[in-house]
């Protein structure tokens, strides 16, 4: 293990870091983990959400034990990350001299050494009461809903990645008639060893939890204390490609110069330029709409999914196609200059299930930025369905066989896999080449993440349980022009939250427009 910076450290932790180590809650983080830091650290991504919704009521003495049992549970919930400067990390994570050389050697994380409830309440915090004001607002106005405005605030939040006093996720508690009682809430986490699969995982987690509190709770002072709760905590996993193996075939590397080559010639781009977040900020440039698909209509599209194409297919490439076809119906978007002949499509994945097949291990793993991808580049003209209205089914089952087989060769795997290869890391700044292919780029194509179908079981002794589920980013400097996020129930049925920028679509009223084409056609191809 590397020497321990104490002159540079965070103040708060060098007292007990050496501790933390030797007890397996600290160590140094793993290069998938970096990745996703990179993109805090140089201000390129924010933050993704989770609306949740109970069937129940908690007060605030049953939400701080079940949360303490959670983070006990999953040592990764109390994680942040110590920055090598401190206090002016900010400023030398953007400096020439931090840009001038490869870091291979990560920063540390360690747990908090202790979190009250108010350092995870986001309503608590002082610094983001003007936003919080507007959401509580937004939420009463619409009577106790989760709305679209209420998803665009959430973009503006920034979760500080080094704590001191917090994690890297919030929870925004949105209350009804009960001010001291809550059970709509909103996960927001800057996904620094964080996904989408974490957040939900967390209201499952949430809902276990309360239901395991009998009586009623004595007051707690604290979630979690580290001087007299270490003996309790579990360890932090190992980074998770010592468990799972990213590395990608030998022809990844030169196919995929070969194929980026022709994709930056070949793309179509938007007006949209890609700007570091704060700058976002400043323009009020992003805009959102949320499609609710009821359970009834949910289980018709999956019966038409079934009676249309052979053998099993699931949602994802049907809401792709369906997504493109639309925006060639919608008019506005695909408007291709000269060569201008390809869009692209980036899907988050699990890699989850490449974990060997031990349910402890699967268990460290529920929380994590434990997600790849897959991208392709398809033809924008074959979205083009006026003229070939037979080839919608087809060319779902097409993209079916598409991503199936790029999940069974572990493609998903092999872009975070390439990005932390020794050699990257030991010659290759990753913030700045994150920083030169995202800021001043135009924007073009979809982010779509689907983190899928939570069905909801009956238990008539369990008080709670959960009836709404909502996932959603603004893909901030990612160079996609659009996100969706998608998560079903079979409460509530699909929510797909959608994002993009004004200079994308030109107008709040026209991505709601858009959006209407797009439910219209999920509901009746």
């Amino acid at each position: 293990m590397n020497e321990i910076d104490e002159k540079n450290q965070a103040p708060v932790q060098q007292e007990c870091l050496k501790e933390m180590i030797q007890n397996g809650h600290a160590r140094r983080m793993g290069s998938v983990e970096d990745l996703y830091v990179a993109l805090n650290r140089q201000n390129l991504y924010r933050n993704f959400c989770t609306y949740g919704e109970l069937s129940d009521y908690c007060t605030r003495d049953q939400l701080t034990l079940a949360l303490r049992e959670i983070c006990l549970k999953n040592p990764t919930l109390l994680h942040i990350v110590l920055p090598t400067r401190w206090p002016n990390h900010e400023n030398y994570y953007r400096s020439s001299e931090y840009y001038s050389r490869p870091h291979p050697v990560h920063d540390y994380i360690s747990v908090l050494q202790a979190l009250k409830l108010s350092g995870v309440v986001l309503n608590e915090q002082p610094e983001y009461s003007a936003v919080m004001k507007q959401i509580l607002e937004e939420f009463k106005n619409s009577k106790g809903s989760y709305t679209a405005k209420i998803f665009k605030l959430t973009t503006t939040l920034t979760i500080p990645y080094f704590g001191p006093t917090g994690p890297s996720w919030r929870l925004i508690c949105l209350p009804e008639e009960h001010t001291e009682k809550w059970k709509k809430f909103i996960f927001v986490s800057n996904h620094c060893m964080s996904d989408g699969r974490s957040s939900i995982h967390f209201f499952h987690d949430l809902r276990d939890e309360l239901n395991n509190i009998k009586t009623p709770p004595k007051k707690l002072d604290y979630i979690f204390k580290y001087e007299e709760d270490y003996q309790l905590l579990r360890k932090l996993p190992e980074p998770i490609e010592k468990v799972i193996d990213f590395r990608p075939p030998y022809l990844f590397i030169p196919k995929s110069l070969l194929s980026g080559f022709i994709y930056n010639h070949l793309r179509f781009s938007s007006k949209g330029v890609c700007m570091r977040m704060d700058d976002v900020e400043k323009t009020d440039d992003v805009v959102t709409e949320i499609i609710n698909i009821s359970p009834t209509e949910f289980q018709a599209i999956k019966a038409n999914i079934k009676s249309n194409i052979q053998g099993k297919c699931t949602i994802t490439p049907f809401l792709h196609v369906c997504w493109f076809v639309s925006l060639h119906k919608w008019g506005k978007f695909f408007k291709p200059l000269n060569f201008e002949w390809l869009t692209d499509i980036f899907i988050p994945a699990d890699c989850r299930s490449q974990l060997p097949d031990d349910d402890e291990m699967r268990q460290m793993y529920r929380y994590g930025a434990n997600v790849g991808f897959i991208d392709f580049t398809p033809w924008i003209s074959e979205f083009d369905m006026n003229d070939n209205k037979e080839n919608f089914w087809p060319l779902i089952e097409h993209y079916h066989e598409v991503i199936s087989e790029a999940l069974r060769n572990k493609k998903h795997l092999h872009g975070l896999g390439f990005n932390i290869q020794g050699f990257v890391q030991k010659y290759v700044n990753i913030d700045k080449v994150m920083c030169d292919r995202a800021i001043g780029k135009r924007r073009g194509g979809t982010l779509l993440s689907n983190v899928g179908l939570f069905n909801q079981l009956e238990e008539p002794d369990a008080k709670y349980s959960i009836c709404d589920l909502a996932f959603g980013q603004f893909q901030g400097s990612w160079h996609q022009a659009f996100s969706l996020g998608v998560c079903s129930t079979n409460v509530k049925g699909m929510n797909i939250v959608v994002a993009s920028t004004k200079n994308v679509v030109g107008s709040q009223e026209s991505l709601e427009e858009l959006c209407s084409i797009y439910k219209a056609l999920l509901l009746g191809p």
